[in-house]
């Protein structure tokens, strides 16, 4: 039987996520952005208990699957989507440890979880002109030895847990490169620069320097696995993620520009009312609800054990493309007041193209739906960018 509603357990987590991120996001939405998420609001939605919602018993999670998740994401979104980038505490490191599945992988999911802290992926290197990392692991006596430098990891500089992607077999490219586990202060890791993002400004993205990390042999967590067959794994789950919160911020800029439109009034009459506005604000409603629907369908897809490769990059597709439409349909019907913070739709704006770099890029979405409608199988070059010309490996 074919069903597009929400179960009535997934109803009450929606409505819960809702009431949150209504009362205590949306209302600090500049404040969040200049200073970061503050401690209040990051315990208040603990006491929810929503972290690790989706991740199996094994990794300490209520195993609720990825749909809960997409629903718990976008009404974060909707809220405020570089909240609910802050409030993940997991990031893009959950998403590649959760690829990976060993029990070593698991075990430092469920550290994380009954931490404080947060993890974060260094994997981006600018200046990299061809397949290998710039940064190298060797082997030195009873353990490894990191050199090297990493770019736009977002919370790099205080995280309690980093995943480091480093070369290991030189002249091999990701099959052979490795995955490895920092936990804690390290002498060999510290903070370089700070980035300035054009939107998502709630999480620093700092650049990480490596010199001379000194780590165990157990730190590396991708033995016996092949690292381009986990990235893949990676970027799914981490392209529902993206999805759903370009969902949530599709959502509110569509109904912040329709209240908009039906209270300002020109030549008589509500500006909603003429033709070029109303039709805007259509496009804008198909715009979210189709990304809705793929999103739904693809996170359904993927907690059914289905292949859902392709229906995960077209959601993500669909999903960035509806954001960055709605952001800049809604600065268009606002006009001037819409380049002015005085309202919210310049952010969401900024937000939706900063966004798109954070998932499986735009390039690699086509690439995975072209090789699906061809019937022809996908290789490294279609499925994984270059780690020197883009962040989403962050």
């Amino acid at each position: 039987m074919l069903s597009l509603g929400l179960s009535e357990e997934l109803t009450a987590i929606q409505g819960t996520v809702r009431e949150f991120a209504a009362k205590h996001l949306r209302p600090k939405l500049r404040a969040i952005e200049k200073n970061g998420l503050g401690a209040d609001t990051r315990a208040r939605f603990a006491e929810l208990g929503l972290f690790g919602v989706d991740w199996p018993e094994a990794a300490g999670g209520q195993a609720l699957g990825l749909i809960t998740r997409a629903v718990i994401e976008e009404e974060l979104a909707y809220g405020d989507v570089g909240a609910a980038l802050a409030l993940d505490r997991g990031g893009a490191a959950a998403q590649l440890l959760l690829a990976l599945g060993t029990p070593d992988a698991h075990a430092a999911l469920k550290r994380l979880l009954d931490g404080e802290g947060h993890a974060a992926l260094a994997a981006a290197e600018e200046g990299k002109a061809r397949d290998d990392f710039r940064t190298v692991a060797a082997k030195q006596g009873s353990g490894w030895v990191l050199n090297g430098k990493k770019a736009y990891v977002l919370g790099g500089a205080t995280a309690a847990l980093r995943l480091v992607l480093a070369q290991v077999d030189v002249g091999q490219g990701l099959a052979g490169a490795g995955v490895f586990l920092v936990e804690g202060a390290n002498p060999g890791l510290r903070a370089g620069k700070t980035h300035t993002t054009l939107g998502l400004q709630a999480v620093p993205v700092h650049e990480l320097v490596i010199e001379g990390l000194m780590l165990p042999l157990a730190a590396r967590l991708d033995d016996q696995v092949s690292l381009p067959q986990v990235l893949r794994r990676h970027y799914d789950r981490l392209s529902l993620v993206t999805a759903a919160r370009a969902v949530g911020l599709a959502a509110a800029s569509y109904e912040y520009a329709r209240a908009y439109a039906e209270e300002r009034v020109a030549f008589g009459k509500p500006i909603g009312h003429f033709q070029a506005i109303a039709f805007l604000l259509s496009d804008m409603a198909i715009a979210v609800d189709a990304a809705r629907l793929m999103t739904w369908k693809a996170a359904w897809a993927f907690d059914q054990r289905q292949p859902a490769t392709a229906d995960l990059a077209g959601a993500q597709a669909q999903a960035l493309e509806a954001a960055f439409f709605c952001a800049n349909s809604a600065v268009q019907v606002l006009g001037g007041a819409g380049f002015v913070q005085d309202h919210p739709v310049e952010k969401w704006m900024r937000d939706a193209k900063t966004l798109a770099l954070y998932g499986q890029h735009a390039q690699a979405s086509h690439a995975v739906l072209a090789a699906a409608a061809l019937g022809r199988p996908l290789d490294s070059a279609d499925l994984f960018p270059l780690p020197s010309l883009h962040a989403s490996l962050s």
